[in-house]
């Protein structure tokens, strides 16, 4: 009999970064964020069950160019604890805040999201790509390239003194 183990949220933190580096420059992807199965349920994170369905359907009908992937974020005590610290997902790109959430990414810029996505936010999303492809080719949008988007340090800005 094999045990197997649950993946912690630094593993999934790790494999997005994995998948996010292998999307070159220019590809589309729309990630979806949610939280992990827990119980034998789909996901401690009730609004993610309820945002389930409309995945669901959503997968089984689109047949577009945009590379549609789940990522599970951890436990609820991965994502809510304070002891360890955040999650990697809250406190590193890409700001999570809330889940579950659907991120579109145009190489590995984030350009837009909904929380709590339902079928119709998806559907926009996929849209947006091809939207966005037409304003790069007419010249009107103009993306960063990856060396020129911005990088931040979280840490640096929890560690700053509040204003009295």
């Amino acid at each position: 009999m094999s045990i197997s183990k649950t993946p912690s949220a630094e593993d999934l933190y790790t494999k997005f970064l994995k998948a996010l580096a292998d999307n070159k420059s220019g590809d589309w992807i729309l990630a979806v964020f949610e939280g992990s199965p827990s119980e034998g349920m789909y996901s401690w994170c009730s609004d993610c069950v309820a945002a389930s369905g409309d995945l669901t359907s959503f997968l089984e009908e689109y047949t577009g160019d945009v590379k549609v992937s789940q990522f599970k974020v951890g436990t609820k005590n991965e994502w809510e604890d304070d002891v360890i610290g955040p999650s990697p997902f809250r406190m590193k790109f890409p700001f999570l805040s809330d889940l579950p959430t659907a991120i579109l990414f145009n190489g590995k810029l984030d350009v837009a999201r909904f929380i709590a996505p339902r079928k119709e936010d998806l559907l926009y999303l996929s849209k947006r790509a091809t939207t966005y492809e037409d304003q790069k080719a007419s010249g009107s949008w103009n993306p960063p390239k990856g060396t020129e988007i911005p990088r931040y340090k979280p840490a640096a800005l929890l560690n700053r003194k509040r204003r009295e």
